[in-house]
């Protein structure tokens, strides 16, 4: 069972990064002061189908490339493509520019590494088996101390088949698109006064920085590039003062059209705005409450370690933990009349199964991350492969407790024997699997602590989450210390069989909650393959009782079959949202958000996700009860459900800018302050905190 188990553990590890593989991509060419590449989201394009097409330029240090409008001087970045007839482009996603002072001059580019990505789409007309050939001609103008034209011909080929996207080189175009400006709430008016120029706006995200606000025009010779651009916070905006340039003495149009810059959560970000020519917006100040990272972050380290602490404790109480903790209770009521030293032993290797499977996943999503993936804590169990394997082993498991079959004849534990010499390894694997399937569950005082650790350095986010895990292994390491409590625990008996058998059934109970998750996320589909593995494992455990050789040799291939099943498991195009009648509540999006508190609604709003069982609890507890949904069927009120079972960029993001890194979290926004961050509810909700905050 241990050698089954480790094979499906490594496995699991193995296939969670298996998508990182690279896309289809040309080489990287080195033009001067640049490597220039193209990158594309899929390998494979369906008939039909849209995707992008990035390019990356990698500058050398201090040196820049510029934007649409470059400023004072300067040339854009300019691709021309060769397409086959079949393919058609889009308009290029501009990324955020930055002001780049050269002497008196500021140009408006980019350094480091900007990519440029372009939508495509292939023709319904498009051969399943045609190969798509694709060059692009790249000009950019790099400066420093001189400037350079520097140029390169890049081609690839694509082929058209059945849709194939991959994860790493689809999630460096996936923060790009999202990093880039797009269109928000943001409003405002320009006013030219002899010479100055001032620009009010309003309308900006809540609980931004507007100290370092910049106002990038799409066409040049309105306002002078090389004027400092003056920020003034008010009540309900900024005005921005700084000089015009010459396009006003040839009058103006009704309209300028640029991207204004502000900080969120530290970072540079930007919205398209249209600032109306000869028009003084009413503007007042920006202020909102602290999030609850903020107010992690009043305590620093100390109020973060403390939180995850108690938050790991707690997550042994969560629902989704309930069966592998059992199984390690098991453990310790049949062991806890023998050896102190070896009960210690097993308490200690489970111990370090938990915070080594802790700070793996902690590594994991913090290298994803880095790489531009939008994920947060509990991003595995939006793999649908992983929720398949987890899935199969959990059937797995619960068929051994049951009896179906076993090892040597040993009593069996999650992930090993419990004998002298597999109780060890035992313990390590019930620690790993108790953290993997833990991790959809945010308990109380968790998830600020989770939010703040992953704003902060590497080091500081790895010791945060080291705390979260010594919470999460404390009750069993300190029971194993405790001998007057091991005195009181039950002696081994007949009693264990049958309470060993009962703990198959949870196991089964969880294996149908993944099964369910699964079908949220690959479809029907999905939900065939992972019971046709069931099967043929069950297949394989009952021909291995045959004494015949051949029959045993096709019970290997049949359990070899289950296992390598859940490979080929996709999120399916057609999955949709999984929570809350569709009748009452409407998908989240941030637009959706501002529109409606435009026309003076309440607005509720659920991040959740099928594999999170606090939220399903709260679901059925309180947000599915009669009083509430009368509440948020009201006129008034806007029910909206932001549905994270599946990988989204953008909910991600409006995670972290709250402070979390995974769900729950319920948001409240009130149209009489609209400029104030939301009311965030707690984790655990009840009728009345609902209602009150709806009031």
């Amino acid at each position: 069972m241990v050698r089954w188990l480790t094979i499906i553990w490594l496995w699991s590890i193995a296939l969670l990064t298996s998508h990182l593989a690279l896309a289809a991509q040309t080489e990287p060419v080195d033009t001067g002061k640049v490597h220039a590449r193209l990158i594309s989201s899929h390998d494979q394009i369906m008939p039909g189908e849209s995707f992008h097409i990035a390019l990356e330029t990698v500058l050398d240090t201090h040196w820049h490339t510029y934007w649409k409008n470059p400023g004072d001087s300067g040339e854009p970045v300019h691709i021309r493509w060769d397409l086959p007839e079949s393919l058609s482009a889009g308009e290029l996603v501009w990324p955020l520019p930055m002001p780049i002072a050269t002497g008196p001059l500021i140009n408006y580019g980019f350094e480091g590494t900007p990519y440029f990505p372009i939508p495509f789409t292939l023709s319904k007309e498009a051969r399943i088996g045609e190969t798509l050939n694709i060059t692009a001609q790249v000009y950019y103008l790099v400066c420093y101390d001189v400037c350079i034209p520097e140029q390169a011909e890049l081609s690839f080929s694509l082929s058209v088949g059945e849709s194939f996207e991959d994860t790493l080189s689809k999630a460096l175009i996936d923060n790009a698109l999202l990093d880039a400006p797009k269109a928000g709430t943001a409003s405002g008016g320009i006013v030219h006064n002899a010479g100055d120029i001032s620009m009010t706006l309003t309308g900006l995200p809540a609980g931004v920085d507007m100290a370092d606000s910049y106002f990038f025009p799409f066409d040049a010779g309105y306002l002078l590039a090389g004027a400092p651009q003056d920020v003034t916070n008010a009540e309900r905006g900024i005005k921005l003062t700084t000089k015009a340039d010459y396009l006003w003495d040839d009058g103006a149009p009704a309209a300028i059209d640029g991207v204004v810059r502000y900080k969120q959560n530290g970072e540079f970000r930007g919205e398209l705005i249209s600032l109306k020519v000869g028009e003084e917006i009413a503007i007042g100040a920006v202020n909102g409450a602290a999030s609850t990272q903020a107010a992690v972050a009043k305590g620093g380290l100390f109020a973060a370690l403390i939180g995850a602490l108690i938050g790991g404790l707690i997550l042994n109480l969560m629902p989704c933990v309930f069966p592998i903790i059992s199984m390690k209770a098991l453990s310790i009521a049949k062991s806890g009349h023998g050896e102190v030293k070896t009960i210690r032993r097993e308490a200690w290797f489970y111990t370090i199964g938990v915070i080594a499977t802790f700070l793996g996943l902690t590594i994991l999503l913090l290298t994803l991350k880095a790489a531009g993936a939008k994920i947060g804590w509990g991003f595995q169990l939006q793999s649908p492969i992983l929720v398949g394997f987890l899935a199969l082993l959990l059937f797995v498991i619960g068929l051994n407790l049951l009896g179906v079959f076993e090892i040597g004849g040993r009593l069996q534990n999650v992930g090993g024997g419990i004998s002298q010499n597999g109780g060890a390894r035992g313990a390590f694997f019930t620690g790993v699997l108790a953290v993997i399937v833990a991790t959809p569950c945010t308990a109380p005082f968790m998830a600020g602590a989770v939010g703040y650790a992953l704003t902060q350095p590497a080091a500081i986010t790895l010791i945060i989450f080291l705390a979260l895990a010594i919470g999460f292994a404390l009750p069993f390491l300190l029971i194993a210390y405790m001998p007057g409590l091991l005195a009181r625990l039950p002696k081994p008996g007949p009693w264990m069989v049958r309470f060993k058998e009962f703990l198959s059934f949870p196991m089964f109970g969880a294996a149908i909650w993944l099964v369910w998750v699964l079908a949220q996320q690959a479809g029907d589909i999905g939900l065939i393959i992972i019971l046709t593995a069931m099967l043929l494992f069950a297949l394989g455990v009952w021909m291995r009782k045959s004494p015949k050789g051949l029959t045993k040799g096709l019970a290997i291939v049949a359990i070899l079959a289950a296992i390598a099943l859940p490979i080929s498991l996709r999120v399916s195009a057609s999955a949709g949202q999984t929570s809350h009648d569709s009748a009452i509540s409407t998908p989240w999006s941030g637009a959706a958000v501002q529109a409606a508190l435009a026309d003076d609604k309440i607005v509720f709003v659920d991040f959740t996700a099928a594999w999170c069982i606090t939220c399903k609890v709260n679901e059925r507890l309180v947000l599915s009860k009669p009083k509430v949904q009368a509440r948020l069927s009201d006129d008034d009120v806007v029910f909206m459900v932001a549905d994270w079972t599946n990988k989204n960029d953008e909910i991600a993001e409006e995670l972290a800018s709250h402070g979390r890194s995974g769900v729950p979290l319920y948001l409240v926004y009130h149209p009489d302050n609209k400029n104030v961050s939301p009311e965030i509810l707690p984790q655990t909700l009840s009728q009345n905190i609902v209602l009150s905050a709806l009031k």
